[in-house]
């Protein structure tokens, strides 16, 4: 997956170039005078070089990233490249129109561009104020998942411990059966032992009888 850093660093140049495309499409038409104009031109400038500062350190948190996510995080770059571009064009077009109508700016009364500057600064610290809300909401997000990792990651140790204490009373119960095993082959062998010793003297026994019955028949029937 994509580093923490890279997602942070996404949601800061996403919130950026919307901002900026806000201030071009509808918020140089709102400003009254030349000053609000340059003033907000300045802070346009600004955010297109903090996104442009955000991109070069996401260019180089693509390059660590694994090969599987490396192309989507590429990809992602060079789009807000692109759109970086494309807003600086359109910023040097509305500077190069500013300079052009310098001359007009003198008609505003000083009171008129005081309550524009006041008002624009309200704005700025408002979207400022809403940019470290959305980091600090993304920051909460991502401690509620670290969380939960560690707890999962907790419970897989616990239930590894438990399968540990498993193997290992299996394996002793294995130790005894194979000992159990070793003295019940030793005592099949004696008793196979045993039992040929008892034939061979059966054996004995009844060549001896049948001796004996042969001595008998002989000495009765063929010594007289």
């Amino acid at each position: 997956m994509s580093s923490h850093k890279f997602e942070l660093l996404d949601e800061e140049v996403e919130a950026l170039l919307d901002q900026v495309a806000d201030e071009l499409e509808f918020g140089l038409s709102r400003c009254n005078g030349q000053e609000e104009r340059k003033l907000l031109l300045s802070e346009i400038e600004r955010m297109l070089n903090d996104a442009s500062g955000s991109l070069i350190d996401m260019d180089i948190e693509s390059k660590k990233a694994p090969v599987d996510y490396r192309n989507n995080m590429n990809s992602k770059v060079m789009r807000y490249q692109n759109e970086v571009a494309r807003y600086q064009r359109q910023l040097d077009r509305e500077k190069s129109s500013n300079y052009r109508g310098d001359g007009r700016s003198d008609l505003l009364s000083h009171d008129d561009d005081a309550a524009s500057l006041d008002a624009l600064r309200r704005k700025q610290v408002q979207q400022g104020a809403a940019i470290l809300e959305r980091t600090s909401e993304s920051i909460a997000r991502s401690t509620s998942i670290a969380v939960e990792t560690e707890q999962v990651g907790t419970e897989v140790l616990g239930e590894l411990g438990t399968q540990r204490e498993t193997l290992t009373r299996t394996r002793d119960r294995l130790v005894d059966t194979d000992a159990e095993l070793s003295r019940s082959r030793k005592i099949i062998r004696a008793m196979s032992r045993n039992v040929l010793y008892n034939r061979i003297l059966l054996i004995i026994i009844i060549l001896l009888e049948l001796g004996i019955l042969g001595g008998l028949v002989y000495w009765k029937f063929f010594t007289k």
